[in-house]
């Protein structure tokens, strides 16, 4: 009878390890490098590189049978994809796009920034008017830091030891904020998170790029103050350059005839940038603030990424292009030649676009 009773127990034991063993769900590599765009529906993935792809929708949802909820930014840092989401930051596999934590506790974060030492982030939660640091190793907020009053921050961009946070305004049309934050977050080895400047700019900055111009200089766009209901209070969008590491401002400089003006990113080699304002997409030269029209394609989202095309066996060629959504076509983004100044490619996808990113 013992016999017997310990061979059921061994059948049992021995089945429940089998069974377990086959629940371990093994995550395929479908994705990695290429094109990545979030809409208010979720993730889609686009091979750029490969001329016969199509768009795979909803890739997170399908991966860990689970919904975003109002998904907004990603960024990559080595082969992870960091998702920003309505009050959470989430951590996937680029490869595979397997959740591999979720870091909780924001009311309305708006932007991220990656700082070192490697294993923090820096978050904008602007209805908190918080900067607020995150472990990426624990997915846990560990810090926070006051941005102001109802600041309202919208962007964040770093050196190698600085951050400064875009303090984009209120609400409304004609509310206007002037300020960006400064933020040490390194002195040598040594991982800090110190305010310490508040640096005057122009009407409600809401985004910077650090150039090659001025010995490195950054530059702050500036919305200005855009209504087109009360065009009598609306003011013109301006640049600010500031030293990013003395925090000296060089000027303020107003971009004559512009409004609303957002959105503003830099080239492969910084000699160009970009941004968006009403009446389409415009080029600023970071030197002289020289500004030019790209298209009078109305647009909120654009990325830039350089793309090679082989000639023959011995030429290559690369150009630059521009990836740009439509206002008024929300799921389209096109593909924009800036050397031939065409639109040769129009990718649709589920949802409006919200952020496009490369990997």
């Amino acid at each position: 009878m013992r016999l017997f009773t310990f061979v059921i127990l061994l059948s049992i034991f021995f089945f429940s390890c089998k069974k377990d063993d086959s629940n371990v769900i093994v995550y395929e590599e479908r994705f990695g490098e290429g094109m990545y765009i979030i809409t208010d529906q979720g993730i889609s993935f686009y091979n750029y590189l490969d001329t016969t792809a199509e768009v795979i929708n909803q890739i997170y949802n399908f991966t860990n049978s689970a919904v975003i909820e109002n998904p907004k930014k990603i960024k990559f840092k080595g082969t992870k994809a960091y998702i920003l989401a309505d009050n959470s930051i989430i951590k996937t596999n680029v490869k595979t796009f397997e959740s591999l934590g979720i870091a909780s506790g924001f009311l309305n974060p708006v932007d991220f920034d990656f700082i070192r030492p490697g294993d923090r982030m820096f978050v904008i939660d602007r209805d908190d008017s918080k900067l607020k640091e995150v472990d990426l190793e624990r997915m846990e907020i560990v810090s926070e830091i006051e941005t102001g009053d109802s600041t309202r921050p919208i962007s964040i961009v770093s050196n190698s030891y600085r951050s400064f946070i875009m303090n984009g305004g209120q609400l409304a049309n004609y509310a206007k904020d002037s300020t960006i934050i400064v933020v040490e977050y390194r002195d040598d080895l040594v991982p800090l998170a110190d305010i310490i400047a508040s640096v005057e700019v122009g009407y409600n900055p809401n985004s910077a790029v650090i150039t090659t111009s001025g010995s490195g200089s950054l530059k702050v766009l500036c919305k200005g103050i855009y209504d087109p209901s009360m065009p009598t209070y609306n003011i013109e969008s301006s640049v600010s350059s500031i030293n990013q590491y003395t925090n000296e401002v060089y000027s303020t400089n107003i971009l004559s005839g512009i409004y609303n003006a957002q959105n503003l990113i830099r080239n492969w080699n910084n000699s160009k940038c970009y941004f968006t304002a009403e009446g389409g997409v415009y080029k600023l030269n970071p030197n002289n603030l020289n500004v030019s029209t790209v298209n009078s394609i109305n647009s909120s989202v654009i990325s830039t990424v350089v793309e090679a095309t082989v000639i023959n066996d011995s030429t290559t060629t690369y150009t630059e292009m521009l990836y740009m959504n439509d206002d008024n076509m929300p799921n389209y983004i096109y593909k924009y030649d800036l050397d031939q100044g065409l639109i040769v490619d129009t990718i649709i996808v589920d949802g409006n676009v919200r952020d496009i990113n490369f990997y």
